[in-house]
């Protein structure tokens, strides 16, 4: 046989050993990898990456990042069988990742007595109120009411007050629960406050108080832990209102985009709700939860730590390859309240101002200077002492879960930072990473004290955003100084601290891209009211890339999540967002009128405004 014919026979036979896609080239055994999956192309992708690139288009296969590149790279790796979704331009970055949310909550919020957060007349809510009555006219008189989005500091006229009274106008033997958008308040009814125990001689809870009148008398508002009073009465959700709560937060955080969440304020009664979701494939984003440790009832910071390991034990799923997973990894703990007036319950350094004898509480007779308030008696309640913090920080990192600790005041983030800086001289563990919640007043001297010891700020860009939350409840009752200090995470990340995103829904709407036009302008967006234009202060903001890398990249290193989400890039998840407008390149006033199109999940995708049927979407109602 000639050399040629065996050398044919030789050849043929090896590559018939070959896999699928492979071939012999000069000797040597090559492999083509199999077509992707998806490719998205045609667009301006923001990586996310140290580079901060942004390229044209992008492979998936196997639910993760084959590769970004040019569209003449990625379109290489396609097959015949290949999703190709064009982006017509539009940008896609990688999926939101909320490092502060309350998906309970929020889901709950979608279902009830829901006031908006709009800025009501005394008749107009209770108007809203009544129409729930009415639409449940059949409900027992035992049978509370609970009412959610109300705005407590944008009654109109400026400076109106809700109390018991004001709810016992109402057509009904019902009693009456409104919350507060901040979660810290809570009106009653007279019927409700019987219902629950409360009567003028009723004590005020550790952590919490009754408000009462000059004569002594419980006004109906309840602040802080003296909710506790009205949870203890009321019948636990059944598990299938909690699932439904659940999915409606699910839908609408698929819907803005988001891919990954720190529930912040984690219970055991919900836990597994979230883990019969992942078990059934329901689960549609990334899990993490920060589990609340009840400090008032338990002062015990051993047994604090066990409960916490004990519940991580029970519940925590990690992620199964590409598909979600639910990681109960940090814990909940609280220093203080919220410095809007009137609870300022967040405990501050110096006292809240309060007006001059005589000159009443109408807000327009300050000038701008403050003029006519002067300090007062209130700093705010503390509800941890540093070394009862300290105990419990130290306890945790010890068990390799990280405290994500709500802390507004200027004097609890103090404290705070007093008890993680004495953890972290005692030998924390190199990837110990707790998180200070809000930070909403931070002393100039405590700024670099984050960097220093590793902490991270979870910052609400949206409340820099003037406001009836901002200017009504605050301006004048912290006085210039303190004032030009409020939401300080630009400042914070001059001083060259990873500042990390969360939205604190349903504290506020989810709207994302008014939240991050805050986070730079410190200002609205076109549709606020002319009383709140222009900015809160004079901080400096953050620059786009800033803002959203802090709900990128910056909220992944948060949940110790950074190698795999985050960033778009070669061996990562497909998390992903598709939006209407690309948020690097439109004018500054425009930045808020944004939405997602399209949201991926491992590869999946969990929400589609038309993009793969290549429809026109329909237009944005920012």
């Amino acid at each position: 046989m000639k050399f040629r014919s065996v050398l044919a026979l030789v050849t043929g036979a090896v590559l018939a050993l070959l896999p699928p896609g492979a071939h012999a080239q000069g000797g040597a055994r090559v492999h083509r990898p199999a077509p992707v999956d998806t490719v998205l192309v045609n667009g301006a992708i923001y990586t996310a990456d140290a580079a901060n690139s942004v390229r044209e288009a992008l492979a998936i296969r196997d639910g993760r990042v084959v590769k970004v590149g040019s569209n003449r790279e990625i379109r290489a790796l396609a097959g015949k069988h290949t999703r190709v979704i064009d982006l017509q331009g539009r940008m896609a970055m990688p999926g939101l990742i909320d490092g502060h949310i309350h998906p309970f909550n929020g889901g709950r919020m979608l279902r009830s007595c829901n006031l908006e957060y709009r800025p009501l007349t005394e008749a107009q809510f209770l108007a809203g109120i009544q129409s729930c009555l009415d639409a449940e006219s059949g409900a027992a008189d035992d049978a509370i009411l609970n009412v959610v989005g109300w705005y407590r500091q944008y009654m109109q006229p400026a400076g109106t007050e809700a109390d018991r009274h004001t709810l016992d106008k109402l057509r009904t033997r019902r009693p009456i629960a409104v919350t507060n958008r901040d979660l810290h308040s809570v009106l009653l009814n007279s019927r409700a406050l019987a219902f629950v125990g409360i009567d003028d001689t009723t004590s005020n809870p550790e952590g919490g108080a009754i408000i009462r009148d000059a004569q002594g008398k419980a006004t109906g508002i309840l602040e802080d832990a003296a909710i506790g009073f009205l949870y203890k009465v009321m019948p636990a959700p059944a598990a299938d209102d909690d699932r439904r709560d659940l999915e409606a937060a699910l839908k609408a955080m698929a819907q803005a985009g988001v891919t990954t969440f720190l529930d912040a304020l984690g219970t055991e009664d919900k836990l597994p709700i979230y883990v019969e979701m992942l078990n059934s494939g329901r689960l549609t984003s990334r899990v993490h939860v920060a589990y609340l440790l009840d400090t008032r009832s338990e002062k015990n910071a051993g047994k604090l730590i066990a409960d916490a390991v004990r519940v991580r034990k029970a519940f925590d799923r990690p992620s199964q390859g590409v598909l979600p997973s639910v990681r109960i990894d940090h814990v909940k703990l609280v220093m203080d309240g919220v410095i809007q007036a009137p609870a300022q319950t967040a405990a501050l350094v110096e006292p809240y101002w309060v007006p001059q004898v005589g000159l009443g509480h109408d807000h327009g007779k300050a000038d701008e200077e403050g003029a006519g308030w002067v300090p007062g008696a209130n700093r705010g309640p503390v509800y941890m002492q540093v070394g009862q913090l300290r105990d419990i920080v130290a306890g945790l990192a010890s068990v390799g879960m990280d405290p994500h600790i709500h802390a507004i005041g200027d004097r609890a983030v103090k404290m705070t930072l007093d008890a993680i800086e004495q953890v972290r001289a005692a030998g924390a563990p190199d990837d110990f990473r707790p998180a200070i919640a809000h930070a909403e007043l931070v002393e100039t001297v405590d700024l670099p004290r984050f960097r220093a010891n590793g902490v991270l700020p979870v910052m609400s860009f949206q409340w820099s955003i003037p406001g009836p939350n901002s200017v009504t409840g605050a301006k004048y009752q912290l006085g210039p100084e303190r004032f030009e200090r409020m939401e300080p995470f630009d400042k914070l990340a001059a001083a060259g601290v990873r500042v990390v995103y969360g939205s604190d829904w349903p504290v506020d709407r989810m709207n994302y891209w008014l939240a991050l036009k805050g986070g730079i302008t410190r200002a609205g967006g076109r549709d606020t009211p002319p009383e709140f234009a222009g900015r809160l202060n004079d901080a400096p903001g953050l620059s786009r890339i800033q803002a959203l890398r802090s709900l990128t990249i910056d909220g992944a290193f948060a949940l110790h999540a950074q190698d795999r989400i985050g960033s778009l890039e070669a061996g990562k998840l497909a998390d992903l967002v598709v939006l209407e407008r690309n948020f690097l390149e439109v004018a500054e006033d425009s930045l808020a009128e944004n939405r997602a199109l399209l949201t991926m999940v491992g590869g999946l995708i969990t929400y589609d405004a038309g993009v793969i049927g290549q429809k026109p979407p329909p237009p944005s109602h920012e």
